[in-house]
């Protein structure tokens, strides 16, 4: 393959749904499709599945995604809102295709709401296999077309990104669960620097971006898209995110699912006209 020319992005599976187009349904979870044109080459990825494959496949089929051409399917971490239509689009593949993840997807993923729940995949990796998904288990970042990588596990250093709410099971012992199998893709595009594209950023989207620039040698900030997990942050993180966004300056900032409405009005007015919400629909040219 040759450098990427291209990355056109659609957004099939959202929080929130066009007042404009009723075949695009909403629903609580997050699918980015990624379409890179590499000139005589093309590679189709998907970016986690949604919560459901009714919602997934529905989507896919209303805005002429084929699933069936997908290249890879790359699992942000292991909450169900991002990996419960899996098994749905493995049914529309037309061969096996790899499955890249942290190896800590599959472990035990737990939160209090109100009392204790299951919120992992609703799938064992057996039954992913059985269906057509080749596993692939990647604790560090890893090179999967020319000028894109996914971010491995993010480095933990800004103090006011924290992980809170979430537990798990380990070494028998339960305790909380800091999400280290959340993880991210990092793409270069050519003139214009570095955008990184987020499941949930449970990380700290900070954490992410600057993990990013230093995986890649990247440091120009094009583009940030995805769920930055600001739902229920307090004043303190939000004043401290949209400063550190700011400050890092990207031309292009979409936040959407997780990130919470409170949390987008923050970052637009820090950011103005560059930050504009996602949508299930949605697509966008870098």
């Amino acid at each position: 393959m040759s450098m990427l020319q291209e990355l056109h992005l659609t957004v099939v599976v959202e929080n929130s749904a066009p007042f404009a187009n009723s075949s695009i349904w909403a629903q609580h979870g997050l699918s980015i499709f990624l379409d890179l044109d590499y000139g005589r080459e093309r590679m189709k990825l998907l970016l986690d599945t949604g919560a459901c494959p009714e919602v997934m496949l529905h989507n896919a089929d209303a805005l002429h995604i084929d699933l069936s051409q997908l290249d890879l399917i790359c699992l942000s971490h292991g909450h169900y809102d991002h990996t419960g239509g899996l098994m749905g689009v493995l049914e529309r593949t037309s061969r096996r295709v790899c499955i890249l993840a942290h190896p800590e997807i599959f472990a035990p993923k737990l939160k209090m709401q109100p009392s204790l729940r299951f919120i992992g995949p609703p799938f064992s990796r057996a039954e992913a296999e059985a269906a057509g998904g080749v596993m692939l288990d990647c604790l560090g970042p890893a090179a999967i077309a020319p000028d894109v990588m996914t971010t491995g596990e993010v480095a933990r250093q800004e103090d006011f990104e924290k992980v809170e709410g979430f537990w798990t099971v380990k070494d028998g012992r339960y305790s909380e669960d800091s999400i280290p199998d959340d993880q991210a893709l990092a793409i270069k595009i050519e003139g214009k620097g570095l955008a990184v594209i987020t499941g949930c950023a449970h990380a700290g989207i900070i954490n992410t971006i600057k993990h990013a620039q230093k995986i890649t040698g990247v440091q120009e900030l094009y583009a940030v898209i995805g769920g930055f997990h600001l739902s229920g942050a307090g004043e303190k993180r939000l004043d401290a995110t949209a400063e550190a966004l700011r400050k890092l300056d990207p031309s292009i900032v979409r936040p959407g699912h997780c990130t919470g409405q409170k949390a987008i009005c923050r970052l637009q007015e820090a950011l103005g006209e560059r930050c504009l919400p996602l949508a299930a629909g949605d697509t966008i040219q870098l």
